[in-house]
């Protein structure tokens, strides 16, 4: 192989990578995030992975049905989840005032 630039778009496969580029590799496959993208992507990620592990904990403690947690949240489920948050800091990968900011925004 002969290096032909630096700093130059490259295409692997299919996709096409820019500089700056975030690489997400997984075992399932390999993504490619741009950097105007990242805070959006990650925090996003983060936010699901929480209701994620909330709605698991609630199905096994057999409080919610999965059709109550895979569908639009009630005022109940929503103020549990916000219980379970202030009962779990250590879950929570960001401060308490991004996550705040952030569920402002949200559609849940």
């Amino acid at each position: 192989m002969m290096l032909t630039s630096i700093n130059a778009p490259v295409q692997i496969g299919r996709a096409t990578v820019f500089p700056g580029d975030a690489v997400l590799a997984k075992a399932g496959g390999v993504i490619f995030i741009p950097p105007h993208l990242l805070e959006k992507v990650v925090v996003n990620a983060e936010f699901v992975g929480l209701k994620d592990s909330f709605g698991h904990q609630m199905l096994r403690e057999g409080k919610y049905t999965p059709g109550q947690i895979d569908t639009a949240w009630t005022d109940e489920i929503k103020n549990a989840f916000l219980k379970w948050l202030d009962d779990n800091p250590g879950k929570i990968p960001m401060s308490r005032k991004e996550l705040d900011e952030y569920m402002k925004s949200r559609t849940w």
